[in-house]
């Protein structure tokens, strides 16, 4: 990993970072929509995909206005993610529980975003770049309405069929019923996007917090400046009404 010396340099890894997740998105996104049984689902994931690959383009203005070559690395976040969701999707029956599945994990995916997008927008507005916030808060946006519209999805039918099927498809091979089943999965599921969401937000406190110390700096370094050119104008000042009265 480079070394990261400041928080332009800092901000210029993040974009890296976030641009290989929206690739990786963008080849995961069509194998969902595929795989939902609900239109709304599959219509969301359709709409998403669209909505990433205009986002990989603002990623890339936003290095370029920042005089980078556009770049990536490889974000393994996302590949963690995309790796777990896919084994989820490929574990449960086919229709409505496979779409509370991946309704599940689509969501982990957008608060990953969410904390990536507004950590690295609050980097651009503390040095200054709006250009660069600015769309980076557009995109921000669109994963929070994203996430709105999958919670929306879920529990307009999604889960209600979800519990219907659980506990239509009878026994397990162990004995277990299949709702029984479920209700493990869902409490390991529920733990694993706790822990999730937990570290998105601890990473965006400390990214938040870094930056606000970085514009205290920033300020005190502009008030002292100003305080130094004060003191320099009164002291000019001073000099000058002596030379007047000594003339006089």
């Amino acid at each position: 990993m480079a070394q990261t010396d400041s928080l332009r340099s800092h901000l210029l890894d993040e974009l890296a970072d976030t641009l290989d997740a929206e690739r990786q998105l963008t080849k995961a996104l069509p194998k969902m929509a595929r795989a939902a049984s609900a239109p709304r689902l599959k219509q969301a994931f359709q709409t998403h995909l669209k909505e990433t690959r205009r986002q990989i383009e603002r990623l890339q203005k936003a290095m370029r206005l920042l005089g980078e070559r556009p770049k990536s690395k490889t974000c393994e976040g996302m590949e963690g993610l995309l790796e777990e969701g896919d084994e989820m999707m490929n574990a449960a029956s086919a229709g409505a529980l496979r779409d509370a599945v991946m309704i599940a994990s689509a969501q982990k995916v957008e608060h990953y975003e969410i904390a990536s997008y507004g950590t690295a927008r609050t980097f651009a507005q503390v040095l200054g770049e709006l250009g660069v916030a600015r769309l980076l808060e557009q995109t921000l946006k669109e994963e929070k309405a994203a996430d709105v519209k999958l919670t929306n999805i879920a529990e307009a039918s999604v889960n209600e069929r979800a519990a219907e099927q659980w506990s239509s498809e009878g026994m397990g091979e162990d004995g277990s019923s299949l709702f029984e089943q479920s209700g493990e999965w869902l409490n390991a599921a529920a733990k694993r996007a706790t822990k999730t969401a937990k570290q998105a937000a601890k990473t965006a406190r400390r990214a938040t917090t870094g930056a606000r110390r970085v514009a205290r700096t920033m300020g005190v370094g502009a008030s002292r400046s100003r305080a130094r050119k004060g003191t320099t104008r009164k002291s000019a000042t001073r000099k000058s009404r002596t030379r007047k009265s000594r003339k006089r």
